[in-house]
């Protein structure tokens, strides 16, 4: 399977309209509901060429205004030092950011790359490239993606290996942060399990809202280095952390009742 990363776009939980991730395949990727079609021709095909050229990031483009491009590569090169502060990552090469406006071209690359459609605005090929459809918040698309790609340089094996914690690092890195206040589920005391957090990647998997908090969770209770740890041993949660699934399961829980439903 390809390396990638999905992202959907927005549910509404307790009348607020949140942002939800939706990652993918192999490396990693952006959610959001599919866009509505693009008004273009069927028959048109968005051809990108280079807009931008960062220190650390070269933008394609093709119908998108290229204040929108310059705008996601400045969010890029902003982060570029603290994400790979945090990960503890020296150096990465320059990463190739492909950024669509035309939804049918778009998705039809998407759809030739995975040999299926994936309804997502976002996915990285490999550690060196993005692939984005302009819709939602771009540059903060673009980021997640990014902590995606640094991130297999932790762990050339972490790409969805295992779900919850791959998009955990990426919705906690990029700060992607939804209030359990607001999602109902956690309100009510449903709190998913990680292995329903490790559901199939074209579902509305509730990572996305409750990845940020794990990774806090993560960070707060056992330091950077166990998080960092976690990624490169593909969350052997006993080797590292020394609890099992179950016992990381109730912390978490405990964490968010007292920090944030208390």
């Amino acid at each position: 399977m390809p390396f990638s990363v999905l992202r959907y776009h927005r549910s509404a939980v307790k009348g607020f309209v949140l942002v939800a991730y939706l990652a993918c395949l192999s490396m990693g990727c952006s959610g959001a509901t599919a866009t509505s079609p693009s008004p273009l021709s069927a028959a048109f095909s968005e051809s990108l060429s280079l807009k931008v050229q960062t220190a650390h990031f070269q933008v394609f483009g093709g119908t998108t205004p290229d204040a929108t491009l310059r705008a996601a590569a400045a969010r890029l090169e902003a982060e570029y030092p603290r994400i790979l502060s945090e990960l503890g990552v020296a150096s990465h090469p320059t990463v190739t950011v492909r950024i669509w406006q035309d939804t049918t071209s778009y998705y039809n690359e998407l759809t030739r790359y995975f040999g299926t459609r994936y309804n997502a605005i976002g996915y990285i090929t490999g550690p060196t490239e993005l692939r984005l459809l302009v819709g939602g918040n771009l540059d903060t698309s673009a980021v997640h993606e990014f902590v995606h790609a640094v991130s297999l340089d932790v762990n050339p094996r972490f790409s969805n290996n295992p779900r919850w914690l791959w998009e955990t690092v990426a919705l906690y890195e990029n700060g992607e942060f939804v209030h359990p206040r607001l999602l109902e589920f956690l309100v009510n005391g449903n709190f998913p399990t990680l292995q329903q957090l490790d559901g199939d990647v074209n579902s509305d998997s509730p990572i996305y809202q409750v990845g940020y908090s794990i990774g806090e969770f993560i960070v707060s209770r056992y330091g950077r280095a166990p998080f960092l740890r976690l990624i490169e041993t593909g969350a052997d949660l006993r080797g590292v952390l020394g609890v099992s699934k179950v016992e990381f399961e109730a912390a978490w829980q405990s964490y968010v009742r007292q920090r944030y439903l208390s």
